[in-house]
């Protein structure tokens, strides 16, 4: 299995910044006035922003969590690839050339 650290890094990031773009959409409905509609129209419209508004926060939570999910596979990755190139170190003491 081939992992690019780099690759997965700046995936990452562009899941942080779907985040802050969909965090943004989601204040921007949440925002929203109904003011322009009659008053048995602007009840619903205003539950009708506020679902969108969750439905928004809720995705952006999601890909915040795709992000922290790749930053710690990535971690968990270099730190599996460290730990078995120092047990291949340590193995060396042992080895011995037999001619």
């Amino acid at each position: 299995m081939e992992v690019v650290p780099l690759t997965v890094g700046s995936t990452a990031r562009a899941w942080d910044e779907q985040q802050l773009d969909v965090t943004a959409a989601a204040g921007q409905i949440g925002g929203a006035s109904s003011g322009g509609f009659t008053d048995a129209v602007a009840g619903t419209a205003s539950r009708f922003a506020t679902t969108w508004q969750r439905h928004a926060e809720g995705l952006a939570d999601q890909a915040e969590g795709q992000a922290d999910g790749l930053r710690s596979a990535i971690d968990d990755y270099l730190s599996t690839d460290r730990a078995v190139g120092y047990d291949a170190l340590a193995l060396k003491a042992y080895l011995v050339e037999i001619r």
